[in-house]
């Protein structure tokens, strides 16, 4: 157990790193570099990251969505993989913002 921890760990600091770095994205890579945390989200299972890219890819033309999206996939790399509760919550989080 403690070598799958481990591993998260390993997984949730690389998921910081680069979401520290889409925080500074050009626009030009931003969408490009929201994928990639998406995919390798993806590989480990956590869901609430994954569905978080998603909807920030969807929406990063609106006015806001960019900022609300990536503050939100902050909290959600601290969530459990396939925490489908946390997932609607983030994501109601950030529709409840725009309203």
């Amino acid at each position: 157990m403690r070598a799958e921890e481990d591993g998260m760990r390993i997984v949730r600091a690389e998921l910081c790193g680069r979401l520290a770095r889409l925080e500074a994205a050009p626009a030009k890579r931003f969408a490009e570099d929201v994928a990639g945390l998406r995919r390798l989200a993806s590989v480990y299972g956590l869901t609430p990251v994954v569905r978080l890219a998603d909807a920030l890819e969807r929406a990063a033309a609106e006015k806001g969505a960019r900022s609300l999206y990536l503050s939100s996939l902050r909290d959600a790399i601290g969530c459990e993989p396939l925490d489908e509760r946390s997932a609607d919550t983030l994501l109601a989080s950030v529709s409840v913002r725009f309203c």
